[in-house]
């Protein structure tokens, strides 16, 4: 599979945030017609920025998805983070905002 034949197949992104176990995704919109090595993100802590990356950083999204090889219809794949708070604690409220595709909030549990 290549990045172009993740990107035809797919029919929504969102953004998301990964902490431990624990996936929040937020709400699905459109593929952009943008290059998403370009879609920019920052990250909050408890109201305070701390991490900002863009996609460019870990090359296309869509090529570690790419790396997997055969993937079927429906399935949902979250890609790597693009930015890390390190160590989050019960209560910390972590947003994720990834440029043209929203935000999400999740809070540690």
């Amino acid at each position: 599979m290549t990045v172009q034949d993740i990107l035809a197949a797919t029919r929504a992104l969102c953004p998301a945030i990964v902490a431990g176990d624990t996936h929040v995704l937020g709400s699905p919109v459109p593929v952009p017609p943008v290059d998403l090595r370009l879609l920019g993100v920052v990250l909050e802590l408890n109201g305070e920025v701390v991490a900002t990356a863009a996609g460019a950083a870990k090359g296309h999204p869509a090529a570690a998805i790419a790396a997997l090889g055969s993937l079927r219809a429906g399935d949902i794949v979250v890609t790597p983070p693009l930015a890390s708070v390190g160590l989050a604690r019960a209560g910390d409220v972590l947003v994720a905002s990834v440029g043209r595709l929203g935000s999400v909030e999740a809070v540690v549990g």
